[in-house]
């Protein structure tokens, strides 16, 4: 028998070349530990590591989320109490979490630095294979769950980590509903449990049951290890193999291929099943018309790659665009304000379509429109320019391989393990080629609605999930907790209060102790004579064309063409905000003069990547106060496509027409929906613009464009909308007008340098439509008030933001700032709000305008945060660290400030500093500021944080009974939706 082959303990399985993008895959198996490996060789300096073991939730626990949160607080030669925090403090990762999804748990890092890649690497495996979790109960407490209590008087909470993030995730109707369809399709496997947990379940959560998860899981046979970018893959092996997977055996395990734990499959249904669930309105709401209804089909499984795409090419074709029929069909009924559709990853997918706010007698109705309409539609068969528009778009998305959240090498092992988790080839999702190849063939043959007429309307695998609307059912549901842990508070009597106390004050002794420096001192970090002094310079060359700046961006784009141009607003005043903003709402979804709205969106999808149009605040750097308020138009195609984009974008964004009044009507009512979840799934981001809006004429004009006021804005047009007609039209007729002129233009290119030329000769199109008119700018008014704000909202966290304006306390922007963040976010406010106080999240924030804020996210307190926020000054003018720890403070700093950026994030950014007058001088500056910060320059910085926090500003969103339990801390208590 020849003897296999073995690289650093790994055997060479497949080498093949994945041209869809541009890598060769090669996959390893670890001979002795069973670990498999899929390494993608690119030339991307922006290398990742992950690795996923598959896990499945046995309850509601939520024991996979909690004990992804715990390994990473300590390991075997790591024993730092947060090894996690002290990467995000010191390193120089492009990206670095972690992840539990249904059915598999991920740890992904990237950097495009060698040695510190390979210091995260070697962090992570430590992690996961050797956590302290076994040794240290505290980090369970800490990050699942405890009963909270410290003195015999108070009453007994519930806090953690996970604990509060939950809260705050299932705040949303939109989580419920889906938790909702995957306990309705797939009720025989795990899928039918919360991964991340159900609130009112993590207390069950033994510290047993959580180890021996771990022993379960968390084996090399049972995870996928993954590599990517330009990278020595032999160091990469050498250290799994000779720190870690060389110390595990498969000795009593099954291979890779054989998975000990397999996800059963679901039995189809015989018949469809129907299921309701409450979810929480405010205490005052009405239920009247806010049903949300969902239509589910289980159909094929992940390891058939075509099926699933062609499932998720549907979705867009029903419901994705201004032209999908189903979609259409329902705002035109008015049978339910929103709507949308998706495709879930689980093993096997299911088909859902979701309709939100709709009056429980329209339920039924909405039902028979949704089989009548896909009926339809297979019978008269679908408008093949949109199938075509609908691929060509997701054609052009997976080429272009761009994401705005994720590296692209990460964006690939979410592909891949689609299959990969279910023992397929990585590989089935990344060869995309012949899925596009599959569903072309929906525009010639009956591909899809034949689809439709299999998956959707003779599926029985199917059912029927509604939400019903409960009026201060998260007032039931916290008095029932309350009542349990009163009566468990009564069994312990105050013997046993006594010892919960005594659990309590030695887990807070555990948190708040001084970390030992020997244990810092072994997570592995760069020096700062490793770090390029240099900023990176973004290319970008002005020059002036007719009366219009010009912004070229050369770039390697690979055929792309990014195009920007920004119209002056500088004539607008504050009642045309609103009215700004709903025309870039509604501009993309009108009828034009040469389209309708359906063959536009069409249009815009065959022959570009997209085309889209926003209003946009920046404060100028060299004078704060000044406001820049512009609309950009934007769009991306391949160069031999400009000439359509620029047609396009002109139709788009010039040539709308607002005659028809109940179209309108139905966009602003799905505008308005979209809100609803927007300002409580992003309440840090309402919080702190609510807050700052009385102290900042930015932010003010922020909250008017998209913001709780526009939501204001838009509810009330919808109140006697039949007698608002007119003025509907005359107003967006005059943002049509007067606001799109040639004066003050600004147009930017991003593409490769023997492009862009050729396609600024293809402007013509545009800038011969666009008005010649020049306005006066208008010099806006703006009074500062003291005001703050309570929004109560059907919620069980809180959302507490505090802050203001630094400039005008006298202090002036440095660098220096950006590395006080970090210390402040990462040291001073992750130590009290999330290790001490629950919250899930809470940062610091020191913004080129002058602006300071600190705000909390999924927050389980209120004044305690507050007090917190008042208490950094006093942590400053103590501040001390060792020269080490400054230096990770500063490298994590650097960090934040070279992000890779897309071709896209490049231009954009280059056109925001260009526009705003922060030059590459004055990021330099920047850079050597961050660079030479010292211990006395954050001390220093109390006075500035002391300053703003004095003043007293600050904004809560959260619970309706905390807000008024707490009423005499607010100038003003609001309900954050409206009826």
């Amino acid at each position: 028998m020849t003897k296999k082959k073995l690289t650093r303990g790994f055997e060479l399985i497949t080498k093949q070349n994945v041209p869809e993008i541009h890598a060769e895959a090669f996959t390893y198996r670890h001979q002795q530990s069973g670990a498999r490996l899929l390494y993608l060789k690119t030339d991307d300096p922006n290398k990742v590591f992950a690795i996923t073991f598959r896990t499945r939730a046995e309850d509601d626990t939520g024991c996979p989320h909690i004990m992804e949160h715990s390994v990473l607080n300590g390991s075997r030669n790591f024993p730092s109490r947060d090894t996690f925090n002290e990467l995000v403090k010191g390193s120089l990762n492009t990206f670095l979490n972690a992840f539990t999804n249904s059915d598999w748990t991920m740890y992904p890092i990237a950097s495009t630095n060698a040695r510190d890649f390979l210091n995260l690497m070697h962090v992570y495996l430590d992690a996961v294979f050797y956590p302290k979790v076994y040794d240290e109960p505290s980090i369970l407490a800490q990050e699942g769950w405890h009963h909270e209590i410290f003195d015999q008087q108070e009453d007994i909470r519930i806090n953690g980590v996970v604990y509060n993030e939950m809260k705050g995730a299932f705040s949303t109707p939109e989580r419920l509903i889906h938790q909702a369809i995957a306990s309705a399709q797939l009720p025989d496997t795990p899928y039918r449990f919360v991964s991340g947990g159900k609130p009112e379940s993590i207390p069950q959560l033994s510290f047993e049951q959580f180890i021996a998860f771990h022993q379960k899981y968390y084996h090399p046979s049972n995870c996928m290890i993954y590599l990517y970018g330009d990278l020595d893959p032999d160091q990469a092996m050498e250290l799994m193999n000779d720190k870690y997977l060389s110390q595990f055996s498969t000795e009593g395990k099954l291979p890779f291929g054989s998975n000990p734990d397999p996800i059963p499959m679901q039995s189809a249904f015989s018949k469809v099943k129907r299921i309701e669930v409450p979810y929480p309105l405010g205490n005052e709401d009405t239920p009247d018309g806010k049903y949300y209804l969902s239509v589910n089909y289980t159909y094929g499984t992940m390891l058939d790659p075509q099926n699933y795409t062609a499932l998720e090419i549907l979705k867009q074709v029903l419901m994705d665009t201004p032209a999908s029929p189903l979609k259409q069909a329902i705002l035109e009924s008015g049978l339910a304000e929103a709507s949308w559709a998706s495709v879930s990853t689980t093993q096997q997918p299911h088909f859902s379509l979701i309709f939100k706010n709709a009056a429980k007698e329209n339920l039924e109705p909405l039902e028979k429109l949704i089989r009548k309409t896909l009926k339809k539609i297979v019978a008269d068969g679908l408008d093949k320019g949109l199938i075509e528009a609908v691929i060509n778009k997701w054609e052009f998305d997976l080429r272009e391989a761009d994401s705005p959240h994720y590296p692209k090498g990460l964006a690939y092992l979410l592909s891949a393990v689609n299959a990969w988790n279910y023992d397929e080839d990585p590989l089935l999702y990344l060869r995309f080629e012949p899925l596009l190849k599959e569903v072309r063939k929906g525009l010639t043959q009956t591909y899809f609605e034949d689809l439709i007429q299999r998956a959707l309307l003779t599926n029985k695998h199917s059912s029927t999930v509604i939400l019903r609307p409960q009026p201060g059912l998260n007032d039931e549901m916290d008095a029932l907790l309350r009542k349990e842990l009163t009566e468990l508070k009564q069994q312990l009597k105050p013997k046993g209060v006594e010892f919960l106390i005594k659990t309590n004050q030695e887990l807070r002794s555990w948190q708040e102790a001084a970390e030992d420096p020997a244990a810092l001192a072994k997570i592995p970090f760069l020096s700062l004579d490793e770090i390029d002094p240099q900023t990176q310079v973004i290319a970008t060359e002005p020059e002036v064309w007719r009366e219009f700046t010009l912004l070229k961006h050369p770039q390697t784009t690979n055929g792309i063409v990014y195009f920007n141009c920004y119209f002056d607003l500088a004539h607008a005043e504050t009642q045309d905000l609103p009215w700004i903003a709903l025309y870039c709402v509604l501009c993309w979804r009108m009828d034009t003069e040469n389209y309708s709205y359906a063959e536009l969106s069409n249009q815009i999808g065959i022959h570009t990547g997209g085309i889209s149009i926003t209003p946009e605040l920046m404060n100028d750097f060299q004078d704060p106060d000044q406001i820049l308020f512009k609309l950009r138009l934007s769009g991306k195609a391949l160069k031999s496509k400009v000439g359509d984009m620029m047609a396009l974008a002109t139709e788009l964004a010039l040539r709308p027409k607002f005659e028809d009044i109940q179209r309108i009507n139905q966009i602003i009512s799905e505008t308005k929906a979209f809100y609803e979840t927007y300002l409580i799934s992003y309440g840090h981001h309402t919080a702190i613009t609510r807050m700052l809006s009385p102290l900042s004429h930015y932010h003010n004009w922020e909250d008017r464009i998209s913001g709780l006021e526009f939501y204001g804005f838009l509810s009330d047009l919808l109140k006697d909308y039949d007698g608002k007609h007119d003025m509907i039209v005359e107003e967006l007729g005059w943002v049509k007008n007067t606001f799109f002129t040639q004066h003050n233009l600004i147009i930017s290119i991003t593409a490769d340098p023997d492009t862009i030329q050729p396609a600024f000769d293809q402007l013509g199109t545009l800038v011969a439509n666009i008005s010649p008119q020049s306005y006066a700018p208008i010099e806006p008014f703006f009074t500062i008030k003291d005001f703050n704000e309570g929004l109560a909202a059907p919620i069980n966290v809180q959302f507490v933001a505090k802050g203001g304006n630094f400039y005008r306390k006298g202090f002036s922007y440095s660098g220096k700032l950006h590395v006080l963040k970090n210390i402040l976010s990462r040291d001073y406010l992750y130590q009290n709000l999330r290790v001490k106080g629950g919250a899930y999240g809470a940062f610091a924030s020191f913004s080129l305008a002058g602006f300071q804020y600190f705000c909390s996210y999924r927050d389980p307190n209120l004044v305690n945060s507050l007090d917190v926020y008042d208490g950094a000054a006093e942590y400053l003018r103590r501040f001390d660290c060792s020269h080490r720890d400054l230096e990770k403070y500063i490298i994590g700093t650097i960090a934040t400030l070279d992000v890779p950026l897309s071709n896209e994030e490049k231009g954009l950014k280059a056109d925001e500093q260009y526009m705003i007058r922060f030059t590459d001088a004055d990021r330099q500056q920047e850079r050597d500021e961050v660079l030479s910060t010292s211990i006395l320059d954050i001390r220093a910085y109390a006075d500035l944080i002391h300053a703003i926090m004095s003043k007293n500003h600050y904004c809560v969103l959260g619970n309706e009974r905390l807000i008024r339990d707490h009423a005499d801390l607010f100038h003003e208590i609001r309900p954050l939706l409206r009826n």
